[in-house]
């Protein structure tokens, strides 16, 4: 309204070069406050935007309701965190959170890591008792006599010779340094050859490889689970073979990649069956 009562006074009063002059700087103003219109509504567009991402979050989890419980535990957590104000607290609740964040994502990828704890073999048991896996597939790497036989050890082999009872197909291959089974020796040494035969006996297919063939293939020497086409996993050992990391990976190209592993280090591989039908003693 003020800016037509000035052009109204000045078209009015004034001569025509003032008329132009003045009318150039309105259309330049109102130029300016067009752009700066456009200019704000982008930014609250795109704070709008964000508010939407943000409430996506919750109303996608809102239907997975043991999920969404946890994230609503975890939202409460951190706002409680927001009222703290040490900030030696604050400093190592932010490294905290950004390891949590971390494995959150690498679940999130089909990734689920076990370091130095043997809590592993709970999800171990859960999946070998998956009324849909019908065949486990595992490679043994045993660098000591004491591999699988602490409790922890004697407990999963215990869930292995019961799926093998119930009829899960179960085939492992054992790969043996030579102060177990030296070369030229019929069969392993008596340190570890009733850990393979109680296996061969609860109906596990073994097969046994020596640890000196795959000089030349040392991405073979592994101890890894093939769980039919769910999963597979990757233990890492001491020299005592107690766990020092065990990773499951629900990825498919993780578990292709770890069934061609398997075939090929099954062609190193002898089956312990032919080795007993073989032995001096049967024959």
């Amino acid at each position: 309204m003020l800016g037509s009562l000035a052009m109204a006074l000045v078209c009015a009063l004034a001569p025509l070069s003032a008329q132009i002059a003045v009318l150039g700087a309105l259309i330049s103003i109102l130029g300016g406050l067009f752009v700066s219109y456009m200019e704000q509504e982008a930014e609250r567009e795109r704070h709008r935007n964000e508010m939407l991402e943000k409430l996506a979050i919750p109303l996608a989890l809102a239907s997975e309701h043991d999920l969404y419980e946890q994230y609503l535990a975890i939202c409460h957590g951190l706002m409680e965190l927001a009222q703290q104000t040490d900030l030696i607290l604050r400093d190592i609740a932010l490294l905290k959170l950004a390891s949590l964040a971390g494995q959150i994502e690498s679940l999130a990828g089909g990734s689920v890591v076990f370091a130095g704890t043997e809590t592993w073999r709970t999800v171990y048991e859960k999946i070998l008792r998956s009324p849909d896996i019908k065949e486990y597939r595992s490679i043994s790497w045993v660098r000591c006599k004491d591999y699988w036989q602490d409790a922890p050890g004697r407990q999963s082999m215990q869930i292995n010779f019961d799926s093998a009872h119930r009829g899960l197909h179960i085939e492992r291959i054992i790969i043996l340094p030579h102060d177990l089974w030296p070369k030229g020796r019929h069969l392993p040494l008596e340190e570890i050859l009733p850990w393979i035969q109680q296996q061969h006996d609860h109906g596990i297919w073994i097969l046994l490889v020596h640890e000196s063939d795959l000089s030349s293939e040392t991405d073979l020497l592994v101890d890894l689970g093939i769980y039919g086409d769910r999963a597979m996993g990757v233990q890492e050992v001491d020299e005592r073979a107690r766990t020092l990391r065990f990773v499951l990976q629900f990825d498919p190209q993780a578990i292709r990649l770890a069934k061609d592993r398997w075939e090929r280090l099954a062609l190193y591989a002898t089956s312990f069956r032919s080795l007993l039908d073989q032995s001096p003693a049967n024959g």
